[in-house]
């Protein structure tokens, strides 16, 4: 019997991200700008075109892309709306987006059991938005978004007059964020109210759910995630790849 071989290619507000399993474990993931076109020098290899493909994500996905992937196998679609497995109490389950509904159905599906004692765990995947989604007991009871470190810091400058620019490749250099508030100057001010400003809400929503369900953790996923310092915060986990171990379990039920 062969590999069992799958492909899962999300597509972001910022970048693609592209997780190749074999045989059920996750062997290699890259990542490319969302500008940048798919071709064969991004994918992964492959000289058998038995290959089952899962795309999902933001946007549309252009006729060249959905071609040069079927040339490598059989691809199947997730689109926001489309119906899923995952136990939850939102009030209209399509809303939902298909990587909050990954990030939840991974921790449904104990696709990292191995890590999680707990039976309460707030997910938080940071990215372009930051979401959070709530699973106790293996039911999702919904969350929350707000936004992400570049929209915070954007916010500020299109919505004032004086306050500047601040890029990634100048925040980051701050890292990492432990939910500090005092900054020296107005850079450092904006830093601490963006980045610094989302730690202190991962703490704090941490510490309203404590009261409600003993023993909560805080799970941490996204390409901003690893800037993130949480401290007090326990029991605490990270998985870069949350979202994409989450749609392969997602895989068989579409």
């Amino acid at each position: 019997m062969g590999v069992k071989r799958v492909w899962i290619i999300e597509k972001g507000n910022s970048r693609w991200k592209i997780g190749e399993f074999n045989d059920d474990a996750l062997i290699n993931v890259t990542t490319t700008d969302v500008g940048v076109v798919l071709t064969d020098l991004n994918l992964p290899k492959s000289d058998s075109k038995s290959i089952d493909i899962l795309i999902t994500g933001s946007g549309n996905w252009s006729n060249d892309t959905l071609e040069l992937l079927k040339s490598k196998g059989n691809v199947t679609q997730l689109r926001h709306g489309d119906s899923h497995p995952l136990r939850t109490n939102v009030t209209n389950p399509g809303s939902l987006g298909t990587d909050r509904i990954a990030n939840a159905f991974a921790i449904q599906e104990g696709v990292i059991d191995e890590a999680l004692t707990g039976n309460a765990w707030l997910i938080v995947d940071v990215g372009t938005c930051v979401t959070f989604d709530l699973v106790v007991d293996g039911t999702h009871l919904g969350g929350a978004i707000s936004p992400g470190i570049s929209l915070r810091l954007d916010s500020m400058r299109i919505g004032t007059a004086a306050l500047k620019e601040v890029t990634k490749d100048v925040w980051n250099k701050k890292a990492p964020f432990k939910g500090e508030t005092t900054g020296l100057s107005s850079e450092e001010a904006q830093i601490k109210g963006a980045a610094d400003g989302i730690s202190a809400e991962i703490i704090g929503r941490w510490q309203v759910l404590r009261e409600q369900y003993s023993g909560i953790g805080v799970i941490l996923t996204g390409g901003d995630s690893s800037f993130l310092e949480l401290g007090r915060v326990e029991p605490k986990f990270a998985d870069s790849n949350l979202t994409l171990k989450g749609y392969y379990a997602l895989f068989p039920h579409i």
